[in-house]
């Protein structure tokens, strides 16, 4: 299998899984990879999703022998694997519940888009990123076009792209392209300790303030305030917010549900 798939309570963890090969994207692994995240994403049982990948790279990008075999018309094998990571990549970003990217080693070519997708991004320190589509020849695609100029600048990504730029994790945190750095060997135990405190959370407000962030860059001050507006105030009437107030005024924590 591809894809490794492991429930810690209501949290799904989900790792890339060819750590031989530094977890190169294949179609297989790309369709396995979109069809997993759907499901978490449908399952209500599953209240946080953590992705990793296995070994020493979350992932190098897409797979050169794979593509080899396609040689001259690798494009057509483009297309089928491009299909099944933009909705990977969509899943993730429209998910409505928390998404933590468990970043180790290499990160490269096709896998920036998934591997910055994620609502909260942790690094280990061994992380590195870098695009390396220039070197094989390939416009980039996975969905850094759209996220990359949007987390760190259009400056900052020409310097990836163009400037064939390597970040280390300092950098990757510097830029905000995650959110902490960790030692490697409590990778796991990190993200998982953010995940049951996501997964604790308010579910509906959380998947709410997603798509506000997603919608911030393509609606106007006017209609952004007037949604947020909308959203808040369906907040203050739910469950959560009476228990979250509730919490408050008896001095404990919330139990959301």
């Amino acid at each position: 299998m591809t894809i490794l798939i492991e429930n810690n309570d209501n949290i799904r963890i989900i790792t890339l899984n060819r750590p031989e090969k530094l977890n190169a994207i294949t179609l297989e692994m790309a369709t396995e990879l979109n069809s997993e995240l759907q499901k978490a994403a449908t399952d209500s049982t599953v209240k946080c999703v953590i992705l990793t990948g296995k070994g020493r790279a979350f992932s190098s990008g897409g797979d050169v022998n794979e593509m080899a075999e396609h040689l001259p018309k690798a494009g057509e094998l483009f297309y089928k694997l491009t299909d099944q990571i933009h909705s990977s990549f969509t899943t993730i970003l429209r998910m409505k519940k928390p998404v933590i990217n468990a970043l180790n080693g290499i990160i490269a070519g096709g896998a920036l888009g998934i591997a910055l997708a994620g609502d909260y991004r942790i690094a280990s320190k061994s992380t590195r990123m870098l695009s390396a589509h220039f070197k094989r020849g390939f416009v980039p695609a996975g969905g850094a076009t759209y996220l990359l100029p949007r987390l760190i600048g259009l400056g900052r990504t020409q310097a990836l792209f163009f400037g064939g730029k390597t970040l280390n994790s300092g950098e990757m945190l510097e830029w905000g392209l995650v959110h902490e750095i960790i030692e490697d060997e409590y990778l796991k135990e990190k993200s998982l300790e953010w995940a049951k405190k996501l997964s604790k959370g308010p579910i509906s407000a959380i998947a709410e303030t997603k798509q506000l962030l997603i919608n911030s860059d393509t609606l106007s001050l006017e209609e952004e305030l007037q949604i947020e507006r909308d959203r808040n105030r369906e907040s203050g009437n739910s469950g959560d917010a009476v228990e979250g107030i509730k919490a408050f005024i008896e001095k404990r924590e919330p139990e959301f549900k």
